[in-house]
């Protein structure tokens, strides 16, 4: 799982319309379908559509547009800061990427399953991020447990933990059962048979 900070500016509309169809975007509508394009045909296309543009700026957009295409998987979670609130959203990716054209600004999409979101101030802190800096994506570092608690799942090293402690206690209910069951065999009084099945029954209405 892998955290991307996705800056993408649109309007108060464009802000809306990607949280009401749980979708993130990248911007550069202009664009055509960039489905199977790589960074230097994407490239291209970029200096086709401004010739006034500097190659390595072409390039770095190239790339970013790459990575939110490719690079980004279902699965990994995408901070989006709002342009017209003091927030960002926090979601979990769970699609692949589509050309579907939704506005001016919103044709390039991946869908999301939005979390929650945090004042860009305490973003900021918690991540060690500037959403000033020129940057439209990039990888955010963040160890895996707060990651984990982000997307309000656990982490594997926890899971096993759980599952140990169940292992456990299935071990200990397997023991106690057998238990009584010997206790069973080696009886004929109908009152220790009872005795014996009411135990049984407690064992399993604690699990």
């Amino acid at each position: 799982m892998k955290f991307w900070l996705l800056k993408s500016a649109g309007t108060l509309e464009d802000e809306e319309r990607i949280l009401e169809d749980s979708i993130v975007t990248i911007g550069w509508a202009e664009l055509p379908d960039l489905s199977a394009k790589n960074k230097g045909q994407v490239m291209r296309l970029i200096m086709e559509k401004y010739p006034g543009m500097r190659e390595e700026l072409s390039e770095t957009w190239a790339k970013e547009i790459c990575s939110f295409i490719a690079k980004i998987e279902k699965g990994d979670l995408v901070a989006v800061p709002l342009k017209t609130r003091n927030e960002v959203l926090i979601g979990k990716i769970s699609g692949n990427y589509e050309y579907r054209w939704l506005t001016n600004f919103i044709s390039h999409i991946r869908k999301v399953m939005w979390l929650k979101t945090i004042s860009k101030r305490e973003f900021e802190d918690e991540y060690d991020v500037d959403l000033s800096s020129p940057e439209t994506l990039y990888l955010i570092k963040a160890d895996l447990q707060k990651l984990s608690a982000l997307a309000g799942t656990k982490s594997l090293e926890a899971l096993i933990g759980e599952l140990s402690f169940a292992l456990e206690d299935l071990d200990l209910m397997r023991e106690r059962i057998l238990e009584l069951v010997y206790r069973l065999a080696r009886t004929d009084e109908i009152t220790e048979v009872r005795r014996i099945a009411e135990e049984m029954e407690q064992i399993l209405k604690e699990k």
